[in-house]
């Protein structure tokens, strides 16, 4: 049995409950909050990027933080994965799953071995990704490294290029 769809003039419709009101403001607060935040960073970073004369240096700084973070947390989250235990709630094993703290809360709340497994195994997928950002820097130094060799190798240093300064002479009178 098919049901009739709702007319919008109907006095006798249902009306949304509390429920659909929360439901709705849950749906939209992001929606809003991310609007806003678009909206002040848009109006604001000009005039800070003129106040605070970020250099290239501390871009390069705050971009490799956010990267570096990205991958480490995305190497921790794929090794913890598969490594909750049967039998934590959802929420717990989500908590476990996000960072080492929440992985070391939820081990503590375990019983014995259990804990102190996930524990160990929530080190070991932080260290894990620790290493392979160290790795990725290693690398890409060293390659810049290459890079600055081979495209400097010519460059002379200014000081060398410049005329030997005439002494300066003292006043003797």
């Amino acid at each position: 049995m098919e049901k009739e769809p709702v007319n919008p003039h109907d006095k006798t419709a249902p009306k949304a409950g509390r429920r659909e009101w929360i439901g709705l403001a849950v749906l939209a607060l992001p929606c809003l909050l991310y609007s806003m935040d678009l909206t002040v960073l848009h109006l604001a970073i000009p005039k800070l990027s003129a106040e605070l004369e970020p250099t290239s240096a501390e871009f390069g700084g705050a971009l490799g933080i956010a990267v570096f973070g990205s991958i480490g947390i995305a190497v921790y989250r794929g090794v913890m994965g598969d490594a909750v235990p049967a039998g934590v709630s959802p929420e717990a094993a989500e908590a476990a799953k996000s960072t080492l703290a929440g992985a070391a809360l939820v081990a503590r709340d375990l019983p014995g071995e259990v804990g102190r497994e996930l524990a160990s195994t929530a080190q070991a997928a932080f260290m894990d990704g620790l290493r392979l950002c160290a790795a990725i820097s290693a690398v890409g130094a060293l390659v810049l490294a290459v890079f600055a060799a081979v495209t400097l190798r010519h460059v002379r240093s200014s000081a060398t290029d410049a005329p030997p300064a005439e002494p300066v002479p003292s006043p003797s009178a």
